[in-house]
Formats: structure tokens, C-alpha cells, sequence
């Protein structure tokens, strides 16, 4: 399986139809760490405001479930952006391109 495709099989199923991103598989790289950073976000602003719902509650065995299957999904995207960060860097490398200063978010790893 070639970069591109491994990163196309995680995007948003859309993005296969843009031919920018079959031309540029650097950008592809790009938008998708950035989608991942949004969805590691997301994760953590879901679980945030579970707790927060739950707090003074009795979790019942569905509510633990929900905050582990967050917490999973935060993992997956970290551990996929991460992955991607360094597909990102080895086609800038392979394309001869210098490597772009990447955007620093800060990304806060919540309980």
C-alpha cells in the first residue's frame, strides 16, 4: 500500500474526489494531522462535558462505557496523528521539499 493511499484510507471519504490532494500528497499529509488534531479536540471536549454531566451522579455501567470508548478514540486519533506527522515528513523529505514549521496546538491530555 503506497502513503497516499494509507493516508487517503484515513481521510474523510470526500477528500478522495479532490485531485489537489492526488497531485499533492504532502497537503493531503497536512489537512489530515490537522483533522486528526481537531478530532483529538473534539474527544476532549466530548469527554469533558460528559463528566461534567455525570459529575454527583451514579455512573451507571453504560455511562462508563461511553467515557472509555472517548477515551479510546482520543488514543486512536493521538496515536494516528503521530503516524501521519511522520508520513508527512518522509514525503517532504522524498519530494525534496524542506520540511514546513508545523502549527503548534496545544493539545492538553485530560484524565
Amino acid at each position: 500500500m503506497s502513503a497516499k493511499n494509507w493516508l487517503f484510507d484515513l481521510a474523510p471519504a470526500r477528500w478522495r474526489h479532490e485531485e489537489v490532494f492526488h497531485r499533492n500528497p504532502v497537503e493531503l499529509a497536512c489537512m489530515l494531522r490537522l483533522h486528526l488534531d481537531a478530532e483529538v479536540l473534539a474527544m476532549q471536549a466530548g469527554l469533558k462535558a460528559l463528566r461534567t454531566a455525570l459529575a454527583g451522579r451514579l455512573r451507571r455501567a453504560d455511562s462508563i462505557e461511553i467515557i472509555e470508548a472517548y477515551v479510546r478514540e482520543q488514543a486512536w486519533a493521538k496515536g494516528m496523528r503521530e503516524q501521519v506527522a511522520l508520513v508527512e515528513d518522509a514525503l517532504h523529505h522524498a519530494l525534496g521539499g524542506a520540511a514546513r514549521k508545523r502549527v503548534a496546538w496545544r493539545i492538553v491530555s485530560g484524565p
